[in-house]
């Protein structure tokens, strides 16, 4: 019996261990074989993209994203793939996001960057990015994918 309040008492919710999963959208924007990047405001260069808000589709937030940072309007024109992201190097109590890749044509190239997120946006060629700061999970992540979403852009 002893067996069976210890079996129970393990799976009871209160000691699991807790776990929270964000959500977020990123953007693959290609023109003449080079991704379209952003710097943000501590040095670091990705694609546009940021977290999903409550009550948001991963669809909306990238275009309100691409909206918000550089100015301008797109449409999307591929999912390319859902990516999880554990940041267990990061934190310890079990936080990831599940990022959704989307790829984008714009619809104007007129740039306006929201300064306080955005220092500068170009057009970097898979040659370029050694050069560029990029966070881990940024840089493994392109160059993972950057055949498959530079050859179909």
């Amino acid at each position: 019996m002893a067996d069976l309040e210890e079996a129970l008492e393990a799976r009871h919710p209160d000691n699991f261990r807790k776990h929270s999963l964000m959500i977020a959208a990123a953007s693959v924007i290609v023109e003449d074989g080079k991704l379209l990047l952003v710097r943000d405001t501590h040095g670091f260069w990705a694609s546009v993209g940021g977290w999903v808000d409550e009550g948001e589709s991963p669809d909306e937030a990238i275009l309100r994203e691409l909206r918000e940072e550089l100015g301008v309007e797109a449409e999307v024109t591929e999912v390319l793939h859902p990516h999880l992201e554990w940041k267990a190097e990061q934190a310890t109590d079990g936080s990831g996001f599940l990022l959704f890749v989307y790829r984008l044509r714009l619809l104007s190239r007129d740039f306006t960057l929201l300064e306080s997120e955005i220092t500068e946006a170009r057009w970097a060629a898979p040659a370029d990015w050694p050069g560029l700061p990029m966070l881990p999970y940024v840089r493994a992540l392109l160059e993972e994918r950057a055949d498959e979403w530079l050859a179909t852009g």
